[in-house]
This record gives structure tokens, C-alpha cells and sequence, in this order.
């Protein structure tokens, strides 16, 4: 494993300056909490902010009467403010002005996957202390435990559409920086999904940082891909684009996916690798008219960014930004963005108002937009924070102009029989340079006499394939030749020794992240 000398790295606000044009940059402004943030979008008035399922888009002035329903329901409820409310809906309108109306009037916006069970929503309203559920009334059968089991507050989002009582008085108006403003679940890739608590600073941070560097970054038009209960999707999909005035769509079924891209002609997307790589073969096949016609900007993180993407979507004259993020800092925490693009592998730059620093491979954080701690979490919150610095689990270096470079997990270190330390990350990141490979997974295995090897599974990108001509009986000796010039530049015991070109894609988590098996033999 390589190791980093420990220092302190970080970037002021003015150093991203030079990305973006002096106008754009001092609109970019600073805000702190939640209503502050409900306060600058409403000056959008009219403009187009919202696609809703019935087609009609709702415009900033008609969300922000909306949130103000959420406020007068809440009150009339009695839901005492600074509580933890559950909000259990999809990506739609309707969740947009739950989780604000539900910050906005003072309470934590404890975010729930719609696709979880009634057994576990329930257990998620005893973990989390909700004292209100609100809910999209399609999942009413979901709540019945919830209803007939606890005392809390069950609230179906139809009931704030139908309040009429709009009053400006009853958002919370001594909302500190530091209250809690959300929780959101990490992606659970240690085994169990832990809540994230966010500070409305911290909230507000990250979503500014989706800001910077960003030439073009007001009005422009987004179309919502991502779970909203996910941190990226929350975060630097849907509060961004209404902070910038844009107006953003959500996708409401897979199989409407192309109609609606067509239909809404997005000019930034916020996406994961796998849509980026699909998106990427259909544009090249059918041209971005296929997508609408009018994308320019690809937002990309949640899993490892193959550097094929980036200088494939740039040749289509789509600037492609790789960043990094964790849901215990608000999802941004450094970009590789327009203007700032230095290398393919990097993911950039660390946003304003944060600290980094290696220790012993490790990277640590910390800074305005990181998280509380994990909500009722002491034994986690003890392993994860270190005198005022969170442990990311992340092996990272800096260059010399201090960009950042994730090259694997901790958790993952194989600890070969020598003693030598291999993250299989740093490998596999290495072999990803192959344009023919889309992706690919190291692990420890043993080969015919027992003596401990590192065996890599690929998947092919098949369009690359075909193009090269490569007939199939030569196939394997074709990947080999480029496995081996991978191997002539790594440590002799970071080498590949076996190769398996799989004929179907790997198990993913719900972010499309692999699923790394703990031993393959």
C-alpha cells in the first residue's frame, strides 16, 4: 500500500474562482439554514422549478406556498418542532415539499427509502425516534403497522396538498446552523445502513458546493435520475438546481426513461458511472438527440469513475465532472469539474471550507459540512471520529498541487502471506484504463497449488470490442496483453496473475456499486 506524508490540505472559496465567470461566481452568495435557503429560491418566483407527474411544472412561488402547507399541517398536528419526522415517498414533487415543509418548519427530515417494508419502517420509527410519519398516499398499506403499533403522527402527503392555510409566520425563523436539518442513510457497503444527522450548515454547504465551477450553473434544466433518499440525489441533484434557479424533472418509470429525456431535454445530468456508460453508447450510436438534444454537462460520482467516460463524453463535447463525496459530508467533497479537469484519475479539487489530511494511507476530513454523527450510533461514532477529524475508510494521496486520488477502501486491503498490503481499488483503477474494460474486480485467491494469487474478473465494454475487430477465439489473449503491460507497471505484488472475462455483469448495491465478496475461495 502506499503511504502519504501526513498534512493538512484545503481551498478557500477564492480559489475556485478562476472556474467560473466573475458574474456567476458572486451570485453564488452563502446561506446557512434551511429557510435562508427557501428565502433565496423564492426570489425566483414564477420560473419553472418542479416537473410534477401530471405534467404541469410548479413554478418557485408554487413551491414555496406548498412548503408553507407542510408548516400549517405539522402545527395543526401538533408536531413539536426539533423532533425527528420520517418521510416515506419517491423521487416526485411531493417529496421535494415534504422534506423542506418538514425542515423548514423546524423538524429533522429523516429520509426513507419508499422501497422498504412495513417491518422495517417500523423498526426505522423506534431507531430513530420519529413522533410523525409523512407519507405518499400510494404506500398507505405500508403504514398500517405503523399505525397500529405506535402513537405517531401518520400524515399522507394528499392531506398537505388539501391544507389551505398558507402563513409565512409558522417556519421556524430561529433555526441555528448547527440544529439538525436531515438524516439520510449511508449506502450500508460495511454491512448495515447507518443515519447520517446534517446540520443545516452542513446541508447548505454541500449543496453550494455543487456551485462551484460550474460555467453555466443558473436556469439551467435537470432531469433526476438518482433516489432522492440518496445523499447525492438529495443534495447535488435537487437542492443545487433550486438553488440555481433550474428546474428539474423526475424520472417516474424506467421504461419512460428515453420519452421523457426527449420530452424534457435536460442540459445537465447528475448520474452514477453505469448510466453515464449507457447514455455514452446510445449517444455515440443515435447522437445526443437521443437524449434530447440539449445536454452539456454530466455530473458524475456515487461509484469509481472509469477515466474512459470522462474523455469519451468530452470528444461529444459534453463536459464530464468526476467528483467525490460521502453522505457523512453532505456528498461534496472535492470535484473534478468544468475548467478544472487535470487528469482523468483524480477527482479534483477539495471544496471550500474543508481540511483533509492522509494518515497512513487513510484520508480524514473534516470541515462545515460534515456530519453530527451516525444517529444513535455511540459505539460507530466512537470508531469513526478522531480528535475533531472523521475517518473516511478511504485510501487516498494528494499530488503535488494537492488534487485528490481515491485508490481504494481500508476495509478492502488484501494482506497477502508476505505481509505486503494490496488495495484492490488502486489494481482495478489501473486495469479500468483499458478502453476495452468496463469494469473490473481483484481479489485473493489461490491458484492449482495452493499458493495465494490475485485473480481479476472483467466486463468487456463490447462497443470498444467490436470496433477493434477482435475475433473471439483471440479474445482472451487480447485482454491478457493488456492485463500484462497493466502488470509491467505495478508492484510485483500487485500483479493480476489470473484473468476471467465474465459474460454478465457483477452484483451491484443500489448506488451500482460492486459487491465485493469477502473471499472468493
Amino acid at each position: 500500500m502506499r503511504k502519504q506524508q501526513e498534512k493538512i490540505v484545503s481551498f478557500t472559496r477564492e480559489d475556485f474562482r478562476r472556474f467560473t465567470d466573475a458574474e456567476t461566481f458572486e451570485r453564488i452568495g452563502d446561506v446557512t439554514t434551511i429557510v435562508e435557503f427557501l428565502d433565496s429560491i423564492h426570489k425566483f418566483g414564477d420560473a419553472p422549478a418542479i416537473g410534477k407527474t401530471d405534467g404541469t411544472v410548479a413554478t418557485f412561488n408554487e413551491l414555496y406556498a406548498d412548503v408553507l402547507k407542510v408548516c400549517s399541517v405539522l402545527t395543526g398536528k401538533g408536531v413539536e418542532r426539533r423532533t425527528n419526522v420520517g418521510l416515506v415517498c419517491g423521487n416526485n414533487y411531493s417529496f421535494a415539499v415534504a422534506s423542506l415543509g418538514i425542515m423548514a418548519y423546524g423538524c429533522v427530515a429523516t429520509l426513507l427509502p419508499a422501497h422498504l417494508d412495513d417491518k422495517t419502517l417500523y423498526g426505522c420509527s423506534k431507531k430513530y425516534d420519529l413522533t410523525a410519519v409523512v407519507y405518499e398516499d400510494s404506500l398507505t398499506e405500508k403504514m398500517t403497522l405503523i399505525q397500529t403499533a405506535t402513537q405517531l403522527v401518520t400524515l399522507p402527503i394528499s392531506e398537505i396538498f388539501a391544507e389551505k392555510k398558507v402563513d409565512g409566520s409558522l417556519l421556524c425563523k430561529d433555526l441555528k446552523p448547527d440544529d439538525n436539518a436531515c438524516i439520510i442513510m449511508t449506502g450500508g457497503t460495511t454491512g448495515r445502513s447507518k443515519g447520517a444527522v446534517l446540520s443545516h450548515t452542513a446541508l447548505m454547504a454541500g449543496m453550494l458546493n455543487g456551485c462551484f465551477a460550474m460555467n453555466r450553473l443558473y436556469g439551467r434544466a435537470y432531469y433526476c435520475l438518482i433516489p432522492l433518499t440518496h445523499v447525492f440525489g438529495f443534495i447535488r441533484n435537487l437542492l443545487t438546481s433550486l438553488y440555481t434557479g433550474s428546474v428539474i424533472y423526475f424520472n417516474t418509470d424506467k421504461r419512460l426513461m428515453f420519452e421523457e429525456l426527449q420530452k424534457y431535454k435536460p442540459d445537465c445530468l447528475v448520474i452514477v458511472p453505469a448510466l453515464a456508460e449507457l447514455f455514452l453508447n446510445l449517444a455515440k450510436a443515435y447522437g445526443l438527440g437521443f437524449l434530447g438534444g440539449k445536454l452539456d454537462m454530466i455530473v458524475c460520482g456515487a461509484a469509481n469513475v472509469p477515466p474512459y467516460l470522462l474523455n469519451e463524453w468530452f470528444k461529444l463535447g459534453v463536459l464530464f465532472g468526476a467528483g467525490y463525496g460521502l453522505t457523512e459530508f453532505a456528498n461534496m467533497v472535492s470535484g473534478n469539474v468544468e475548467g478544472n479537469c487535470k487528469s482523468a484519475e483524480s477527482v479534483g479539487m477539495l471544496y471550500p471550507e474543508q481540511e483533509a489530511k492522509i494518515v497512513n494511507g487513510e484520508l480524514w476530513l473534516r470541515g462545515r459540512n460534515m456530519m453530527k454523527g451516525y444517529y444513535a450510533e455511540p459505539e460507530e461514532n466512537a470508531h469513526a471520529f478522531e480528535d475533531g477529524w472523521f475517518k473516511t475508510g478511504d485510501l487516498a494521496r494528494f499530488d503535488d498541487d494537492n488534487y485528490l486520488y481515491i485508490i481504494g477502501r481500508l476495509k478492502d486491503v488484501i494482506v497477502l502471506p508476505n505481509g505486503e498490503n494490496v488495495s484492490p481499488a488502486y489494481v482495478e483503477a489501473k486495469i479500468n484504463e483499458l478502453n476495452y474494460i468496463q469494469d473490473s474486480l481483484v481479489y485473493e485467491s489461490k491458484n492449482s497449488f495452493g499458493a495465494t494469487i490475485l485473480k481479476c474478473e472483467v466486463v468487456l465494454r463490447q462497443s470498444v470490442v467490436k470496433a477493434l475487430g477482435i475475433e473471439q477465439d483471440k479474445l482472451q489473449e487480447y485482454v491478457q496483453a493488456g492485463i500484462d503491460k497493466v502488470n509491467a507497471n505495478l508492484l510485483d505484488y500487485e500483479r493480476v496473475s489470473e484473468l476471467v472475462i465474465r459474460d454478465k455483469d457483477f452484483d451491484r448495491s443500489p448506488s451500482m456499486k460492486i459487491i465485493r465478496p469477502r473471499k472468493m475461495y
